[in-house]
């Protein structure tokens, strides 16, 4: 078998990306999550930016649910995905292609929320410090930044040398993943076989943050209170918790 040819994160599994994730993935639980936070805080939410939004499932659910929504992401290929499925229905959804550590967006709005582990994507502290900075400028006064994290635990102990084999149909994947304790970043390899004979591979990469790193981070960009959740609970996080959801007001 040759050897697989490398591509750019994203660009070549952006068209299988939903036939995937929505089988691994309950979305409609972590959006209904979402808006439980918002009535948590009693928020008064109706204007949201879904920051990496990428092939846009999360962001549709909130469309349905009646938000006015911006999506944005830095991939090409998922918003093209995501452009397609806007062809299909009437949700008025704005897309912005742009790098989550350095945008703004033309009104501010009332809750910016980043979901699956995208935030993990920022591997140097000044990365997060900089989204974190650009998320609170975009924000109305009050205004909720909420997103979850894969915890260190989870790249250290519960994905490092794991092997995970996919197929979805035609379509086989394996994902293996090692965890560098030095730097935090766990890699991951996914490696791609097409029904058309196509073959390839994406580097994807995450590093874990401790949580004092996160709220200091946060409060540095100017953000008030800062809490720490277990994802899809409101229970406090603990040295086991594999994500946790993070909650923070302007």
């Amino acid at each position: 078998m040759s050897e697989p040819i490398q591509v750019e994160r994203f660009s070549g599994f952006a068209e299988f990306y939903d036939e995937f994730m929505l089988r691994l993935v309950n979305y409609s639980a972590w959006v209904n999550y979402i808006v439980d936070i918002f009535n948590k805080k009693k928020a008064v939410v109706q204007t949201i930016l879904d920051l990496a939004c990428g092939s846009g499932i999360p962001t549709l659910l909130f469309a349905q649910k009646g938000y006015q929504i911006v999506g944005l992401d830095i991939s090409e290929e998922m918003l093209k995905v995501f452009k397609d499925k806007l062809v299909k229905n009437s949700y008025r959804i704005s897309l912005v292609h742009a790098d989550m550590r350095n945008f703004a967006i033309p009104e501010k709005v009332d809750a910016v929320v980043c979901l699956y582990d995208s935030m993990n994507y920022l591997l140097t502290l000044q990365d997060l410090l900089a989204c974190f900075n650009c998320v609170a400028n975009c924000l109305k006064p009050n205004g909720l930044f909420i997103f979850d994290m894969n915890t260190i635990y989870c790249l250290a102990s519960f994905w490092d040398n794991r092997e995970t084999p996919r197929q979805i149909g035609d379509i086989y994947s394996l994902w293996l993943n090692h965890y560098d304790p030095r730097s935090q970043i766990s890699t991951l390899q996914l490696t791609v076989f097409t029904k058309d004979g196509r073959l390839f591979r994406e580097i994807h990469q995450e590093r874990g943050y401790e949580e004092s790193v996160i709220r200091d981070a946060l409060l540095k960009a100017n953000f008030q209170g800062v809490d720490f959740y277990e994802h899809l609970t409101f229970k406090p996080i603990n040295n086991k918790t594999l994500r946790m959801m993070v909650v923070a007001q302007k």
